[in-house]
């Protein structure tokens, strides 16, 4: 509740009420039980009409005895008729200014309605003084625990007031005179440029005591437009700019970590349908539209999502990854979203969420089918307003962010289930790219394998080489793990070439079972042999020529013949 300044509060909000009266006909002794009863000093006289007679003081009765009257003297006689008198509604302000020690207040139809003497006026100015200094001490510590630094000016331009902040930061601001210093001389041509145009001033000084402050001087006017007050304002904006700097630090560090990570997943593709594809994901760097990659696992949608990031308008801002299938779903909201201070147990400090450190580059939501339902509307309300908050706080932040969305999953199957959301299924699914598994890019199985080994005997330094037969035997496995399978398993065999033992079983775990041969039967350069010539005869049975089945094999022409030859393979063309 905002005080009442007493110089605006009514004289009925003062004065003594009701108070009790006496008629011209009583005696003077009549006064005394009314005196010590209400503990006043003067009683009203009204007549039977209840009208203003007079006014019987004390001092007024002392003096009548002392003249001779006696106690049974009619008031009448002794009262004082010159009377002063004052409405209810008048303000605390006009009864100060009247020199007179008390007052009758009179209602709008002169009624009496109570007395107001100086003992009412100098009790009401002394809780006026106590209050005031009251609340200038509540003020005064207010204002100290401000984090901003606050100076309070008169309209000549005295101060009146500073907190510790601003003698932290202007240990001599209440030097104005010619031997103040340059950055006092700054705010008091600030102090003058408020006060001669009526407007806020600020300016930036770049080492205030050591530290980067905005003051601002803004003058304030009383309800006549009078300038009465300027008030400086300083903001220490130092540790602003530290944080600024260190998020941004934070963030080019997280994306040159990012680019480093990304740098040895190559993009190879030799199969028609997989270069087609990869032609569409640079198409669709020139757009903004969120993307929706599906495919089994292990096939690269994580390493086509990165090339349509490197072709994009974005290539320079951050790229977040964040895997929704490994994140508790208790905490996904936090991860993707990012929590302020005290939040929930635990939150010692405020954390960037995934989208908010993706904010202006691109954000890859790995595994979107295992998001949580109820975060799963959170997420569709951020895409459509590009607006989150984090958990805990209040302030809006606004995002510029692409989203490329993964998932090994029918996610239009789980809609239908009712296991994923219809409205964020179409608002992902906008751009739709399908990563063909690694069993239909036959094209693709040797040229991966190869990379995959000069990377590992690289960083095992380990020779190792996949001669023809192995060769065969890589494009007859199926692959099921698809590109991560193959790169695991070469990663295997690098390590294994250590031991021959150890090599041949690694190879066995490759080896066909069932339609070829049994596990078990033969050398393992018999069994790469009968699964050799399947691969030929299936590739010649699935052709029209030798020369398509060479392409469809991935060998030469010269080489598919020769190896015709040696397993007495004829077909006729």
């Amino acid at each position: 509740m905002t005080a009442q300044p007493e110089e605006k509060m009514l004289v009925e909000q003062v004065m003594h009420d009701n108070p009790e009266t006496l008629t011209p006909d009583h005696m003077l002794k009549d006064a005394l039980p009314v005196y010590e009863r209400h503990g006043v000093n003067c009683v009203p006289i009204l007549d039977g009409e209840k009208r203003v007679r007079g006014i019987l003081t004390i001092f007024r009765l002392v003096q009548a005895v002392r003249e001779g009257k006696a106690f049974e003297t009619p008031i009448s006689e002794v009262m004082d008729t010159n009377l002063v008198s004052i409405r209810n509604d008048d303000t605390f302000g006009m009864a100060c200014s009247m020199p007179i020690d008390r007052m009758l207040v009179l209602d709008h139809e002169d009624r009496l309605v109570g007395v107001l003497t100086k003992k009412e006026l100098i009790h009401k100015i002394y809780v006026a003084f106590r209050n005031a200094d009251i609340h200038n001490r509540e003020l005064s510590e207010v204002i100290n625990c401000a984090t901003d630094g606050i100076m309070i000016f008169d309209a000549a331009g005295g101060a009146l007031f500073s907190n510790d902040k601003i003698r932290s930061l202007l240990p001599d601001c209440d030097n104005m005179n010619e031997s103040a210093s340059p950055d006092m001389e700054i705010v008091a041509d600030l102090l003058k440029k408020a006060v001669a145009q009526g407007k806020a001033h600020n300016s930036l000084l770049e080492n205030c005591n050591g530290k980067q402050v905005v003051f601002t001087i803004t003058p304030l006017f009383d309800e006549n437009e009078k300038l009465f007050r300027c008030v400086l304002s300083a903001q220490d904006m130092t540790e602003i700019t530290r944080l600024q700097t260190e998020a941004e630090n934070t963030r080019r560090r997280l994306a040159a970590f990012q680019e480093a990570s990304h740098k040895g997943k190559k993009v190879i593709a030799c199969n028609p349908a997989m270069q087609s594809l990869l032609r569409e994901a640079e198409r669709l760097g020139s757009v903004d539209s969120t993307v929706l990659i599906t495919g089994e696992t292990g096939t690269g949608k994580e390493v086509l999502a990165m090339h349509i990031h490197s072709y994009s308008g974005r290539r320079n801002g951050p790229l977040v990854q964040i895997n929704c299938g490994t994140i508790p779903q208790h905490l996904q909201e936090a991860e993707l979203f990012g929590y302020e201070k005290g939040s929930f147990t635990g939150a010692n400090a405020s954390r960037l969420g995934m989208l908010e450190l993706a904010n202006e580059g691109t954000l890859m939501l790995d595994e979107v089918g295992e998001m949580d339902m109820s975060l799963q509307v959170k997420l569709l309300r951020a895409l459509q307003e590009g607006v989150i908050y984090r958990i805990g706080g209040r302030k809006p932040v606004h995002l510029n962010v692409r989203i490329i969305a993964m998932t090994n999953r029918d996610l239009l199957k789980m809609v239908r289930e009712n296991a994923f959301r219809e409205d964020l299924y179409y608002r992902l699914n906008v751009i739709p790219l399908a990563v063909p598994p690694l069993r239909e890019r036959l094209e693709d199985i040797l040229p991966l394998a190869q990379h995959f080994l000069e990377c590992f005997t690289k960083k095992y330094s380990t020779p190792c080489a996949i001669g023809p037969e192995e060769e065969q035997m890589l494009l007859a496995y199926p692959w099921p793990g698809n590109v991560r399978e193959l790169g695991n398993f070469v990663e295997r065999l690098t390590i294994a070439s250590f031991s021959a033992g150890y090599c041949a079983s690694v190879w066995e775990s490759i080896a066909p079972t069932g339609r070829a041969v049994a596990a078990g039967n033969g050398s393992m350069r018999e069994q790469v042999k009968m699964l050799e010539r399947q691969c030929i005869e299936s590739g010649l049975a699935a052709t029209s020529s030798i020369r398509a089945a060479a392409r469809k094999l991935g060998v030469s022409h010269a080489t598919l013949l020769r190896k015709m030859r040696e397993y007495d393979i004829v077909v006729r063309e």
